[in-house]
């Protein structure tokens, strides 16, 4: 189940990561788009359009916010698993103690409508909380996933301009919209080692401020 977690939550970040970075494409140039214009080389040279792209797989696997976030959520995902199974496995207990005790005829009639209701009350409340705490890290993730994405697309707005690209593409196994692509123009290495760095700084501050509480 972790590792199925883990599959999915990373395949969620590649495509996110990748649409963050798409949409960057659109942004950071006021060229008119490669559709509407003439065919131009992409050396850099005479007014052509400069071009990069980045691997989208690897900066997902790279990036050290990617992994944390990742880690930080699976574990949050195994505690609340944890959570639900204890208290799973201390209603089946009851069930089959009220079992027991109907089967050997402990109960007065009374006393087994209460019991039974009691039981019900208490599968409904287990049932709430599975959906509780479910919502509520989707909701979390989803807050946390969304800063991320929105860390790359204004870095990779801010590094295209830095280093004058007029277009950022993205390719990766998933969801790959480049059929195919010089590995001179490739990027990625450069983009990971640069966000880490900036991360690396954010985490570090982070850190020294808790201590400081």
């Amino acid at each position: 189940m972790k590792k199925i977690y883990t599959l999915v939550l990373s395949g969620l970040l590649v495509a996110a990561v990748g649409a963050a970075i798409t949409s960057c494409n659109n942004t950071n140039s006021s060229e008119p788009s490669a559709e509407a214009a003439p065919a131009k080389s992409s050396d850099g040279k005479g007014g052509g359009y400069k071009i990069a792209y980045v691997q989208i797989d690897t900066l997902t696997s790279q990036y050290q916010k990617c992994k944390d976030l990742e880690e930080e959520f699976a574990k949050k995902r195994a505690n609340a698993e944890a959570t639900i199974n204890a208290k799973g496995k201390n209603f089946t207990a009851q069930m089959q103690e009220f079992n027991r005790k109907y089967q050997s005829n402990q109960f007065t009639q009374q006393q087994f409508e209460a019991e039974q209701a009691r039981l019900s009350k208490l599968q409904q409340d287990l049932e709430s909380l599975q959906a509780r705490l479910s919502n509520s890290l989707q909701e979390e993730y989803q807050k946390e996933f969304q800063a991320l994405t929105d860390t790359i697309q204004n870095f990779t707005k801010s590094y295209a301009k830095e280093k004058g690209y007029d277009f950022i593409l993205c390719k990766s196994s998933g969801i790959d919209n480049v059929l195919y692509a010089n590995e001179a123009y490739e990027v990625t290495d450069e983009v990971v080692k640069a966000l880490n760095k900036r991360y690396s700084k954010t985490a570090s501050k982070k850190e020294s401020d808790e201590k400081k509480k």
